[in-house]
């Protein structure tokens, strides 16, 4: 109440604007839901309750523990208990967050449902068999996770969604299915793997289904009909395998489907729909290239720099790429204060003091989160604006405001000014709010940045300077410890390092200078060719007159014709 009058207060002097800037709001029950245990432990009790039910009501009748629905429950229980275990050692990063592991657990669910349904179909449709390992949605599962979380994810998909679906199943088929289960599904995540284009997940249904189908084959479960088999056995080779790559398909068909929804529910963002925030039509990236098109041009070199780097350690590229083009969004609501804009004009700096001026350029990133949110922009994106400086210190202007100090210090000193009229410079007031890059991309946006920054300042570029530039920057980020929270090891520095290097020399390559031509020379040169050449011509005409005479006896005329050199000579006809 009493903040919200204060605010009129200053509006109505003329100190405040009255907008208030946008903040993404994190409530501590929010946060219980998102990493507390007890949700934790809630969802996965929930989940070994309901494939339980799943297993007892809708399970084969000749499944294991068919008559007994207080082993199911303990089986179950057991395979969740070691999941939740397996998780948390392996994939301690996402373990924390429910909602992957909500995610994780509804997929393997959906899957369990999807075998009952197949099973159903092929028991009804085609009860003499022949089909019944040849229409599971294997698939489904694998390509989810892979697809929506990474392909480590997927792995844990084929391993429980296969020892949950062949409790399922008859005793009889319930280690076969386990195998197709494993093997489709690890090709599906082979198949799956830095998908950016839609298409490319029904290329790799079709691909699972054609495995399937060779493993029927091994397994004895499709008889090849063999070259003098009639043509009723191979009409029913052909649907059998024609029905396992149809199912397979049919599986990636609706993981496209419904991945975006998928992505807006858990707000998770695939390398398909990173390609599709690569577009740069964007309105604010449209916005920036006409108010601030120098930092429009330094979004795209850091985005350049920092993709190069991603791929050379494994990370994710193109989501780096997305990041980079956003990261100074910011810079749009003052672009004449930065470096990039002001090309020609007046520095308005040199105005202002160096606590004034450190405001400004610390102001472009709580400024570039404003527009983000404004803008409905990804949580990875307003992570990375945010962090893209981590807690740096803006050197220039804090050295700036040291120089000032001393000048004023000694102003005192020889009694030109007074001890009140010395500032007090603190370090923590020229240091970004933070916090520092706390993922492997935004670490590798972070050191782009800088190091674009940087070389645009370097005169005649060489390879050694570039490199001890570069060393520079990232020993500095280290000493002070903006790396500390970012996944990245010293071979991976060592990488970045290299690609770093080798972007900017064919960046900041050299080229030849050509020499200049004096004009008036020219003119003079060309004019004496003209008159020499009209000589030779004149020579070359008689010449060719007597030439002629002389070769047909004066009685017949003769054409004068071009070499390709240019100079003109005389033929005989």
């Amino acid at each position: 109440m009493f903040h919200f009058l204060s605010q009129k207060r200053l509006q109505s002097r003329g100190f405040s604007s009255g907008k208030k800037r946008r903040k993404t709001k994190e409530s501590a029950a929010a946060e219980m839901m998102r990493t507390g245990l007890p949700i934790r432990a809630m969802l996965f009790f929930l989940f070994g309750a309901i494939v339980s039910l799943l297993l007892i009501f809708l399970g084969s009748p000749d499944s294991f523990f068919a008559q007994n629905p207080l082993q199911i429950s303990v089986v179950v229980t057991l395979i969740t208990a070691t999941l939740s275990i397996h998780w948390h050692v392996s994939l301690w990063e996402t373990f924390h967050r429910n909602s992957r592991i909500t995610l994780m657990l509804l997929i393997i669910i959906s899957q369990l449902l999807l075998v009952n349904l197949s099973s159903y179909l092929a028991s009804t449709f085609a009860p003499d068999g022949g089909f019944r390992f040849l229409v599971e949605p294997y698939v489904f599962a694998p390509m989810m996770m892979s697809l929506l979380v990474g392909r480590r994810h997927g792995t844990f998909a084929v391993i429980y969604s296969s020892l949950l679906g062949g409790m399922t199943v008859a005793k009889g088929e319930a280690f076969l299915f386990i195998l197709f289960s494993m093997v489709c599904g690890f090709v599906a995540i082979y198949l799956t793997d830095r998908v950016r284009r839609r298409s490319r997940l029904v290329a790799a249904g079709v691909y699972s289904g054609l495995v399937c189908v060779l493993l029927a084959i091994g397994l004895g479960q499709i008889s090849w009909p063999g070259f003098s088999a009639t043509g009723e056995q191979w009409e029913f080779f052909g649907k059998q395998a024609l029905c396992a790559i149809l199912v397979a398909t049919l599986m990636a068909i609706i993981v496209t489907g419904i991945l975006p929804v998928v992505e807006m529910l858990f707000r998770i963002t695939t390398d398909v729909s990173w390609i599709e925030l690569a577009d740069l039509n964007h309105p604010l990236l449209k916005r920036m290239t006409i108010e601030a098109p120098g930092t429009y041009h330094h979004s795209l070199m850091v985005a350049t720099l920092a993709e190069t780097a991603a791929e050379a350690i494994g990370a994710n590229a193109i989501m780096c790429r997305v990041c980079a083009y956003f990261h100074d969004i910011g810079k749009m609501n003052k672009p004449a204060y930065f470096v990039e804009n002001i090309g020609e004009a007046q520095n308005p700096h040199d105005e202002l003091t160096p606590n004034m001026s450190a405001l400004i350029v610390m102001a472009h990133v709580k400024d570039g989160v404003d527009l983000a949110i404004q803008h409905k922009l990804n949580r990875e994106i307003i992570d990375v604006i945010q962090e893209h400086h981590g807690n740096s210190l803006i050197r220039f202007f804090y050295h700036r405001a040291l120089q000032l100090r001393d000048e004023v210090q000694a102003a005192v000193e020889e009694g030109k000014a007074h001890e009140e009229d010395v500032p007090v410079v603190e370090e923590d007031s020229f240091r970004y709010s933070g916090p520092c890059p706390r993922t492997r991309e935004s670490a590798i946006i972070s050191l782009a940045d800088a190091v674009e920054s940087a070389s645009r300042s370097m005169q005649k570029p060489t390879p050694k300077k570039i490199e001890e530039l570069i060393d520079s920057i990232v020993k500095d980020r280290l000493n002070d410890h903006q790396l500390d929270r970012a996944a990245l090891t010293l071979a991976d520095l060592a990488e970045i390092k290299e690609s770093f290097s080798s972007t900017l020399r064919s960046m900041m390559h050299t080229r030849i200078e050509y020499p200049k031509i004096d004009e008036d020379a020219e003119k003079k040169t060309k004019g004496g060719k003209k008159k020499k050449k009209r000589s030779k011509d004149g020579d070359a005409s008689k010449a060719s007159e007597a030439n002629g005479a002389a070769s047909n006896g004066g009685g017949e005329k003769t054409k004068q014709g071009t070499s390709p050199s240019g100079s003109e000579k005389v033929t005989a006809n």
